[in-house]
């Protein structure tokens, strides 16, 4: 089975990894420091916190970024209060996210895939955060044959936009979708990132980092959907 052989050849060093100093560090390298980086926050619902106050410290160094989001876990009004809190202008603040919002896999996969590179040569971001990346394909809606295609197409895209110099941020809750065959898709999403962050179930704010050693997946493109950009 293809996912057996993958997770074969994905191994991992494990280290623990205090929240705050993890939010400070992808800060960092996410917003200046190594260009064309690609992490990922995985499992409890954490990730999505500490994704937006990534967010947050990244726009101290980065003129904008563009959020895509699956899970419907972008929250303006906490953002808001973090940039205040900080002595920032919220208006401002949030006029330099650029969110598009998602309710299916296949408005996930055109946004991606055909809409994401155009929106990021014209604005000229270089951070691109992605938020419940796998939450549409767990519906019953999108077969598991389509999911693989359209996963296929977005791994591929995500390594041309980070060959580009841009950085991904990918955060996704661990979520058990019905179809056994769905269960493994999360070792498709982590084969995107170079470094995967695990929240640490033992604490409500820490983290197990995963460095990964992992051979590239063969992916193919196939027509993707029309895009659908929002600005907050």
């Amino acid at each position: 089975m293809r996912w057996d052989a993958e997770k074969r050849r994905m191994e991992a060093e494990e280290v623990n990894v205090d929240g705050r100093s993890l939010t400070k560090e992808l800060s960092l390298t996410i917003g200046s420091v190594v260009p064309g980086k690609s992490v990922l926050l995985y499992g409890s619902t954490l990730v999505y916190y500490t994704a937006l106050v990534v967010m947050k410290e990244i726009l101290r160094r980065v003129p904008r970024v563009a959020v895509i989001d699956g899970a419907n876990r972008f929250d303006a009004y906490g953002l808001a209060r973090m940039a205040q809190i900080d002595g920032m202008n919220p208006v401002d603040f949030l006029n330099r996210i650029f969110i598009s919002r998602i309710f299916t896999a296949f408005q996930m996969d055109g946004v991606i895939t055909r809409g994401l590179g155009p929106f990021l040569k014209e604005s000229k971001a270089k951070v691109v955060i992605v938020l419940g990346l796998l939450h549409t394909f767990y519906d019953d809606q999108i077969s598991v044959r389509e999911s693989e295609k359209s996963l296929a197409r977005i791994g591929e895209k995500f390594g041309e936009i980070k060959e580009s110099g841009v950085s991904l941020l990918l955060a996704s809750e661990n979520m058990i979708p019905e179809k056994k065959q769905k269960q493994l898709f999360h070792m498709r999403l982590r084969s995107m990132a170079d470094d995967v962050y695990e929240a640490n179930p033992d604490s409500v704010r820490d983290f197990v980092m995963k460095r990964q050693n992992r051979m590239p997946m063969q992916t193919r493109f196939f027509p993707g959907n029309p895009p659908g950009e929002y600005h907050v």
